[in-house]
C-alpha cells in the first residue's frame, strides 16, 4: 500500500516537475562541515577523467611531425639518391633511414634485393659515398621492411 503524504496529485505531479517558470532554481547543497570534505569536492573538478580526443588532428600532427623530421635528417641524402639512382631502382628500393653512416634501403621483394646489390656492387654506393663521404660509409639493403 502507498505511503500517504498529505499532498494532493497536482500538488505531487509539480514539485516532480521542477521549480515553476520565474521562480530561483534550488540553491546548491551547502559545503560539507568537514574540511576534508570540502576539499574532496574542490578536487574533484581537477581529478576528474578527461574526456579522451576522438579527433584525428593528433594523429594528423604526429604525422606531419615526423615527416619533418625525416625531410630535416635525410632530406640531403634523399635529393642524392633521387639524382644518383636509376628510376627502375627508385621504383622497388626506398630509404628507410641514416644510421651511423649505413645507409639502409628497403625493397619489395627478394628479386630486387638482388637487382638493387648488383646495381649497387656496379658503382651505385661508391657515387652515394664519394658524394657524401661524411654521411654515407656503406649501403644496406633490407628486404620487405618499411612497406
Amino acid at each position: 500500500m502507498a505511503k500517504r503524504t498529505g499532498k494532493s496529485e497536482k500538488t505531487a505531479a509539480k514539485d516532480q516537475a521542477g521549480p515553476a517558470r520565474g521562480s530561483t532554481p534550488p540553491a546548491a547543497p551547502p559545503p560539507p562541515s568537514d574540511p576534508r570534505l570540502a576539499w574532496i569536492d574542490r578536487m574533484r573538478v581537477y581529478r576528474g577523467r578527461a574526456e579522451p580526443d576522438l579527433s584525428i588532428a593528433s594523429m594528423a600532427a604526429a604525422l606531419e611531425r615526423s615527416t619533418a623530421q625525416r625531410q630535416r635528417m635525410l632530406g640531403d641524402v634523399i635529393d642524392l639518391w633521387n639524382e644518383v639512382a636509376s628510376e627502375r631502382v627508385r621504383g622497388y628500393a626506398t630509404i628507410e633511414g641514416l644510421g651511423q653512416g649505413t645507409l639502409t634501403l628497403s625493397v619489395t621483394s627478394s628479386s630486387a634485393s638482388y637487382e638493387l646489390s648488383r646495381v649497387l656492387r656496379d658503382g651505385l654506393e661508391r657515387t652515394l659515398v664519394d658524394r657524401m663521404p661524411a654521411r654515407i660509409r656503406r649501403v644496406k639493403v633490407r628486404v620487405g621492411a618499411g612497406e
